[in-house]
């Protein structure tokens, strides 16, 4: 009997989730296409691309946006003030609710393009046992298992 793979749970920052409404071709937009994993991300995450890709992309994009966003498993609860605050000592004000949001969540990898602010050592080691990747570096892991 075959061994069947367990689902990945991947949580998805907002660069991602834009940079796959922006382009179907390229690692993030992959992500949506893949067998065996969940794409989660939370209501800010969807609030952020919605408000980049009105004022980016323009309306031309928001149908991508909604057909993409529709593949998301959502995580609507706020992080408390605690774990917002565990956040900001490691990372920019503007990125702790979702690195709180993923550290809380089931996923076990965060996938991102905004290398400046979570790919930092500190972030890296605040998340562990997760996982914080670009799509590249997931790629290359997931080709090697």
């Amino acid at each position: 009997m075959a061994k069947r793979r367990s689902t990945l749970k991947i949580f998805l920052d907002s660069s991602v989730l834009f940079t796959a409404v922006n382009s179907s071709f390229g690692g993030s937009a992959k992500l949506f296409t893949m067998k065996n994993i969940t794409l989660h991300a939370s209501n800010i995450v969807l609030h952020e691309v919605e408000k980049n890709v009105r004022k980016k992309l323009g309306e031309m994009y928001v149908e991508r946006f909604l057909r993409l966003s529709k593949k998301l498993v959502i995580i609507s609860e706020l992080p408390n003030t605690k774990e917002l605050s565990k956040s900001r000592s490691v990372i920019a004000d503007k990125d702790s609710a979702i690195l709180s949001q993923f550290i809380k969540s089931a996923c076990m990898h965060l996938i991102t393009l905004d290398k400046r602010d979570f790919l930092q050592p500190k972030v890296i080691g605040f998340a562990k046992p997760k996982k914080i990747w670009t799509p590249k570096m997931f790629f290359d892991e997931m080709s090697m298992t």
